[in-house]
């Protein structure tokens, strides 16, 4: 059999968009609708971006790198607050249970009970 010469239009394993190569036609059969083309020697190839759409995606792409800016700069005020927020949780002096507001009951605090004792 013959085999097919053709375009791809998209990835499809190590070939990419623009290759040409050639399959049985029992191959191309099997891949999804779209990944390729016949071969055309004379189809017209698509057309340069112009320039006005190149500074538009460059325009958007810088719009688009503030607001990453901005956001990671709000990440590292947040982060910094919270380690802020952690150095005094780990530094602020224990404060006694309160007796009267129901806390320590006059047992030792964190200590397991007694084993084997009978009441």
């Amino acid at each position: 059999m013959a085999k097919e010469i053709v375009e791809f239009l998209k990835t499809h394993g190590r070939y990419v968009k623009g290759d040409i190569a050639g399959f049985e036609p029992a191959v191309i059969a099997n891949w999804p609708k779209g990944t390729c083309l016949p071969y055309d020697p004379d189809r017209p190839k698509p057309a340069k971006r112009e320039a006005a759409d190149l500074e538009a995606d460059a325009q958007d792409l810088a719009v688009r790198a503030a607001e990453l800016q901005a956001r990671e700069d709000e990440l590292a005020a947040r982060e910094a607050a919270l380690m802020e927020r952690e150095a005094e949780a780990i530094t602020a002096p224990v404060q006694p249970a309160d007796p009267a507001a129901g806390g320590d009951t006059g047992k030792t605090a964190g200590a397991p009970p007694k084993q084997g004792a009978k009441a």
